[in-house]
Formats: C-alpha cells, structure tokens, sequence
C-alpha cells in the first residue's frame, strides 16, 4: 500500500445525508454536490461551511462540471437540457440535448455523453468518440486534455477524433497525482499498480484538478483522501 494512501488526511468537510448524482472539486478545494432529487448544487469549503443555489428546475440531474475559468454547468436528462453558468452564478447559456448524461468542460467547449447512442459528444453535436458510455457512465479530464469515461460500460481513454481505448472493463476512475485511479467493487487500485485500499462502502471516485485530493462517494458518506 503506498504511503500517500496510508497517512491520508480526513478534511473537514460537513457532507449531508443525501443521494448524489454527481461530485466535483474545484482548484480551491471547494466541494461542488448534484443531489439526486434536490434541485440545488451545494458547495462545502474546507472548513465546512455549505453553501446552496437553487436552479429552480425540476428534473433527473444528470452530470455537473466545473471549468478553470470559473464557469459551471449542469445537465438534466429529462428535460433534456445543458446549463451553464459564470462564476456569479449567471446563467450564460441553455443548450437542448437528446437526454445528455454526465459533462465537462474542454476547453471553450463541453462535452456530454449521448445515453441514448453510447456516444460522448460535444454541445454543438460534435462526435468525441463512439460506444463508450451510458447512463450511469461519468467523465472526467486530465489537465494535458486527456479525457476519461468510466462506467459499467468500461473505461476507456478519450481523445478527440481517436478510438477510445480499453483500459478496464468496469468501475469509476479518475486522474491523480500518482497515475490513474480504479475503483471498483470496494477496492482502490492504481491502472497498472498496486492495490491501495480494499473493503470500500463506495461506487464513485473524484478528485481535484490537480489529482491532489480523492473523494470516495455513492452508497456511503464521501471520504476525503489526499
């Protein structure tokens, strides 16, 4: 087990009791949560302080993502609609999609996966890559633009215009400080390493623009590792 994973610190974030559809971190360590059936995105700082915006839309939340900028966006499958923010928390855009799932920011663009097609696209309808998701599929990027899908369906390495490839058959992954991370079926385990953490009450993984700090979520209270 390696020592990054050993003297892991435990921060003091207050999460709530609450179903998520998604998890994100932000550069500052704030922690951005998409609740299930909540129609709000809440954000909890290091100290644990929350704060709520309301979005005033009902619906299936499908995927949030955050951009360096500062901008932020939201998906619903049902409706089918993107929207995305500034970072006032103006709403800049609302773009109609075919039951969008998770997002993220690449770019000046987004990205979003076709549930329907298997596809992950982006806004204006641009083909990324072919057959690699489905609806409980997330995505996320590495700061080189590197782009990861994981899921059910696999995980597979995106690049624009490229065949996604294989790297595991199942399980939700991220990019870190320390290589790509796997979680699946309660262990941790590094693509092409070492085992890290077993026995794990959790199905989803995220982690900071930085790969510097870990969350461990779905089924359980978030765990922070970094």
């Amino acid at each position: 087990m390696l020592l990054w994973f050993v003297s892991a610190l435990f921060l003091a974030y207050d999460f709530p009791d609450t179903e998520l559809t998604d998890l994100e971190i932000d550069a500052a360590g704030i922690v951005w949560l998409l609740p299930v059936s909540d129609p709000a995105v809440i954000r909890i700082d290091t100290d644990g302080r929350q704060e709520r915006f309301e979005t005033g839309r009902a619906g299936l939340p499908s995927g949030l993502a955050l951009s360096p900028a500062g901008r932020w966006a939201i998906s619903f499958q049902n409706p089918g609609v993107l929207l995305k923010y500034d970072s006032d928390d103006i709403l800049l855009e609302e773009i109609s999609l075919t039951s969008p799932g998770d997002i993220l920011f690449s770019g000046l663009t987004i990205w979003t996966i076709d549930t329907i097609r298997g596809n992950v696209i982006s806004a204006s309808g641009e083909v990324i890559a072919r057959n690699c998701g489905n609806r409980d599929s997330r995505l996320c990027l590495e700061r080189t633009g590197l782009g990861m899908i994981s899921g059910s369906g696999g995980v597979f390495l995106l690049e624009a215009g490229e065949i996604p490839v294989r790297i595991a058959d199942s399980g939700s992954a991220c990019f870190s400080t320390n290589g790509i991370l796997l979680l699946e079926d309660g262990i941790l385990r590094l693509f092409e390493g070492d085992t890290l953490l077993t026995d794990l009450p959790y199905s989803r993984i995220s982690a900071s623009p930085d790969g510097g700090t870990i969350i461990l979520w779905g089924n359980a209270v978030p765990m922070v590792l970094e």
